[in-house]
């Protein structure tokens, strides 16, 4: 008995037209789903609205739930299923079929038998002309296999009539930079900005997880700003065609790449593995998305990317983005992580929600600054990292991060979760005052960080002084 999900996509205007062929298990109801949420973004997006009915060649399906229908399975004879997807959400989370360009991520659209997530899966897609395709999924003949449903919906398409690619490795794996758009973009500076900060995230961590990966980029007409990561890929979406993307890209794709490990590899225990069916509560959404921000920053000034005053810059700008808009908000950071699943990402009642990027970067930075401080520089940030991926292989609790973070520190943090991240009140002068050990000067009002100690600065921006990475 065949265990293989056979997927075939054919690019339509503004639609995918889609059929799932797949042998059932057993005879009965089965249940056929559609994701209602996608890795990245935590709050449930019900794609199913984009699909009005499934056709079954054998048993009757109907719908019995938002993103469920119910396949009345008589033999164990192949089944097949066609629906047509309506294609039309262009960023970097769902999909999106134009004439002169394809992008599917396909968690939004491809349905999946009950318990089918482990089932090994073969994709054909079939679009209109010659197209310049990318994806880091493994290609056999015309088709793309993928070990299983969640690789395969880990894994994003893009096409277009041409494609900007080019490729180079780094500590033996594999990347690619490929993207459709004007080539301007897809600059020798930028290409060696990604060189240079993947090879010190890979130093960094000590290895990485895979062994090939794909910046993907569509460089889009209108104003954008959107990037999702994946295990083995990430896919941004930037625009106007017509404006300088340097310094977006390389703040974006520093961010992506380093998910690969915090949250595609080192994850909390409520999403391992992940249930695309049902609303997945956890209360750490800022140690994902918090250390990430920081650090996606950090690594490009530790990398040389950009300089001391460029990162200083960019520090005061995640800053302002807590302390003006959400220093006063009433939620902890724990309560707005939950509470992701229950407002979105978009406006919430005001005053509420904190920023899980925002103010989870500000502890992020605390953190390594108390670590730095404690131990002059020996330890910082990274221990706590590579600790995480070296304990939490089978996921972490809240309580179970302050443990280890606790342990790298050599003494308890209590009074800073409470206040930092399990409470409300005001940080301006706590972290300035963190700030200082570094040598930079913080004020709130009017807001501004400056560089008062250089020499200060310079151990900031080493890992540790244990390993210079240099």
């Amino acid at each position: 008995m065949s265990h293989l999900l056979r997927y075939q996509i054919v690019g339509e205007d503004r639609f995918l037209s889609i059929s799932l062929e797949f042998t059932p298990q057993r005879v009965g109801p089965q249940e056929i789903h559609l994701p209602i949420w996608r890795p990245g973004r935590y709050q449930a997006q019900y794609f199913a609205k984009n699909i009005a009915t499934i056709q079954s060649s054998r048993g009757r399906i109907v719908k019995s739930g938002l993103s469920t229908w119910t396949l009345d399975v008589d033999s164990l004879e192949p089944v097949v299923l066609k629906y047509r997807y309506f294609a039309d959400q262009p960023d970097a989370g769902g999909c999106v079929s134009q004439a002169d360009f394809v992008y599917i991520n396909f968690i939004a659209c491809l349905v999946f038998p009950h318990r089918g997530e482990n089932r090994p899966c073969e994709v054909n897609i079939t679009l209109p002309g010659y197209r310049a395709t990318a994806c880091s999924l493994t290609t056999y003949g015309s088709n793309f296999r993928a070990k299983s449903y969640r690789e395969l919906v880990d894994s994003p398409f893009i096409s277009g009539p041409e494609m900007f690619s080019q490729s180079w490795k780094s500590h033996g794996v594999q990347f690619f930079v490929q993207g459709l758009g004007p080539k301007q973009h897809f600059s020798p500076r930028l290409l060696q900005a990604y060189a240079r900060f993947v090879d010190y995230q890979i130093q960094y961590m000590q290895g990485f997880p895979g062994k090939k990966y794909h910046f993907l980029h569509w460089i889009c007409p209108k104003p954008f700003y959107h990037g999702v990561e994946h295990t083995a890929s990430t896919m941004m979406v930037m625009g106007p065609e017509d404006r300088d993307s340097y310094d977006d890209l390389i703040g974006l794709a520093s961010h992506e790449l380093f998910h690969v490990w915090n949250v595609a590899t080192i994850r909390p225990k409520e999403l391992l593995p992940y249930d695309y069916t049902k609303q997945v509560i956890f209360d750490t959404g800022w140690v994902i998305e918090g250390i990430t921000t920081y650090l996606g920053d950090w690594f490009l000034w530790a990398s040389g990317v950009v300089t001391a005053e460029e990162y200083v810059g960019m520090l005061l700008g995640n800053l302002k983005l807590h302390f003006e808009r959400d220093g006063a908000s009433k939620q902890s950071l724990v309560e707005s992580s939950i509470d992701l699943w229950l407002d979105g990402y978009g406006q919430a009642l005001p005053g509420k929600r904190v920023s899980i990027y925002f103010k989870g970067a500000l502890v992020a930075l605390a953190l390594d600054l108390m670590i730095r401080q404690k131990f002059n520089h020996q330890r910082s940030l990274q221990d706590v990292l590579l600790a995480m991926k070296a304990t939490f292989k089978k996921g972490y609790t809240r309580a179970d991060f302050y443990a280890l973070v606790e342990k790298v520190y050599e003494s308890s943090l209590s009074d800073f979760w409470k206040i930092w991240v399990e409470g409300n009140e005001p940080l301006g002068k706590r972290i300035g005052d963190l700030m200082a050990f570094v040598g930079l000067e913080f004020e709130e009002s009017p807001m501004r960080l400056e560089i008062q100690n250089s020499a200060s600065l310079a151990l900031f921006q080493l890992a540790n002084s244990r390993n210079l990475h240099k």
